[in-house]
């Protein structure tokens, strides 16, 4: 028997084009392929999947999902989706809006009276958008040495029904607080009779088939193909790093890759919501003064290669994960992994790169910046020596320090955390890998930063601890805001502070009468020359929790 191998001209021509598609479909999955080739058959990993315009492009599994059994993360593996879940319970507040069940600007106490009075009404508008001034319930029940806990609705409430003061008064300033989704899930609850899981399920999550969706409410509940979450210390063994909280809606969501393609669908063809609700999952906050913010409805609205995305990432025990989204391109990325391994929010980009790589603006070599390097100017060495020093802003409570090194200026954080200043004209600079500008005033002892999105943040130089005595701050310390009690005990130039709950912290001296370590800060009350008490602040999603000094 033989063959013709010859073919006709307009056959081999198709031939050519369709292997020419198959090898173009094929190159895709082999660069993402090398994105995630860091997880093998013996670590944690991702699920990642990449959409366009309802249809999934690509979508795989890489790594473990589960070492107990040896199950590989696949499309269908189930993720704690952390902070990712916020997008939701906002969805779920809007879709009561809209039955005009709720308002968004209601005053939050109509529906949770267990909340105190405050100088201004908290309003449901202000939750959704980050603008309400409550404190984080995650820095609170942390601060009092509760952190490793299950906490339940009841405990939440309890909680944030002691705490006297906020952040800030509603609606002034923007700072991110797990605190106002939690209530958010709880005004659901209320208003309907039925918990947020039940809620989101009869009008999220079935009518878009996201069947391995749900809010995880109890953490004793069994979640098919559930990926386990691991960490471990640099060159140790893997542990298990699993939240088991019982409160959600800041977190809490368990969903797949799978089910966030449909989840992504509907955001160009809302069958869940309609025209009226996407445009309130777009809105952004806003400031009493008018002020625009970056951050919306649980998405943070941003710029990556010259595009607008709209993005949200979650991390929690070892849970790792980010949901990207380009509006003019109807394109979306998520990405899910068990483990911090590679941060989720760079594995995304990338798989970005990957389809849209030849639309987007030229990447550049910022570090991770979406802009252009900044041209550098020389900066002279006195004027440099100038700039360093201790900088304090006392609303947000940070403490930053700028610190010269080989003839550069830092923007140091805390030690191992800083960024490189690049000088750019006289008196300003740009934070290297980001587009933060931030301005020295001439003459004056303020650093600005100015972050796209945010209002400016300036911060003023104090003088540092010069040793000044540390006598009369020793003894017991209680605060009724967390119903604990903390001990402090002068050693040397340092404070040793240790809790009711938990391990001894050392605080070192930051200026007259303030003290960090690490996470937390700290500052003497005194009322005529006697210490009276102190404030504590776990970050700045939890700002000044008074502490009263015991006889």
């Amino acid at each position: 028997m033989s063959y013709n191998l010859r073919r006709p001209a307009a056959l081999a021509g198709v031939l050519c084009l369709a292997v020419a598609a198959r090898l173009a479909a094929q190159a895709p999955a082999a660069r993402i392929d090398s994105i995630f080739a860091f997880a093998r058959d013996t670590t944690p990993g991702c699920a990642v999947s990449a959409m366009r315009d309802g249809a999934v492009l690509y979508t795989k599994g890489y790594g473990i999902a589960d070492f107990e059994h040896n199950a590989p993360i696949t499309p269908e593996t189930v993720f704690y989706l952390a902070s990712v879940s916020k997008q939701f319970t906002a969805a779920a507040i809007n879709l009561l809006a809209l039955d005009k069940k709720l308002s968004l600007d209601d005053d939050v106490r109509k529906y949770v009276p267990e909340l105190p009075v405050y100088q201004r009404p908290i309003t449901i508008r202000q939750l959704v958008h980050h603008t309400s001034g409550l404190r984080d319930y995650l820095e609170l029940f942390d601060m009092a040495g509760l952190d490793d806990y299950p906490i339940t609705n009841t405990d939440f409430l309890a909680m944030m029904g002691r705490q006297r003061a906020l952040n800030f008064a509603p609606g002034d300033a923007y700072s991110y607080s797990n605190s106002g989704y939690v209530l958010l899930t709880i005004v659901v609850e209320r208003i309907t009779g039925k918990p947020i899981r039940a809620f989101a399920e009869e009008r999220i999550f079935r009518p878009l088939g996201m069947t391995s969706t749900v809010f995880r409410d109890r953490h004793t509940m069994l979640i098919r193909n559930l990926a386990t979450a691991y960490g471990r210390a640099p060159g140790g063994p893997w542990n298990l790093a699993v939240p088991y909280f019982d409160v959600v809606g800041d977190g809490g969501l368990m969903s797949s890759v799978s089910d966030l393609a449909k989840w992504e669908a509907n955001w160009w063809r809302p069958q869940v919501g309609g025209a009226q609700w996407l445009e309130l999952e777009k809105e952004r906050g806003r400031l009493r003064d008018g002020t625009l913010l970056s951050y919306g409805a649980g998405l943070g609205h941003a710029v990556y290669r010259g595009d607008s995305v709209v993005a949200h990432g979650g991390g929690f025990g070892g849970y790792n994960t980010y949901l990207m989204r380009f509006p003019a391109r109807r394109f979306s990325v998520a990405v899910l992994c068990n483990s911090a391994m590679a941060p989720s929010s760079q594995l995304a980009q990338r798989v970005a790169d990957v389809f849209l790589g030849d639309v987007l603006a030229a990447a550049v070599t910022t570090n991770g910046s979406g802009s252009a390097a900044p041209a550098r100017i020389a900066l002279d060495p006195a004027r440099l020596a100038g700039y360093t020093g201790t900088y304090f802003n006392a609303s947000t409570v940070l403490v930053r320090r700028l610190v010269a090194d080989s003839g550069r200026l830092y923007y140091s954080r805390g030690p191992g955390n800083r960024s490189e200043l690049i000088p750019v004209a006289e008196g300003k600079f740009q934070m290297a890998g980001t587009d933060v500008v931030v301005t020295i005033p001439e003459g004056k002892r303020t650093v600005q930063l100015d972050i796209p999105g945010d209002p400016p943040l300036v911060l003023s130089r104090v003088a540092p601890f010069s040793g000044w005595s540390l006598a009369g701050l020793g003894g017991s310390y209680y605060s009724s805001d967390l119903r604990t009690t903390i001990t402090l005990a002068p050693r040397e130039s340092v404070l040793v502070v240790t809790p009711e709950r938990g391990s001894s912290i050392t605080f070192t001296p930051v200026f007259a009468d303030a003290f960090s370590a690490g996470f937390y800060f700290m500052q003497v009350v005194r009322a005529g020359g006697r210490v009276t008490g102190l404030t504590v602040s776990g970050g700045e999603r939890a700002r000044r929790v008074r502490f009263d000094k015991q006889p």
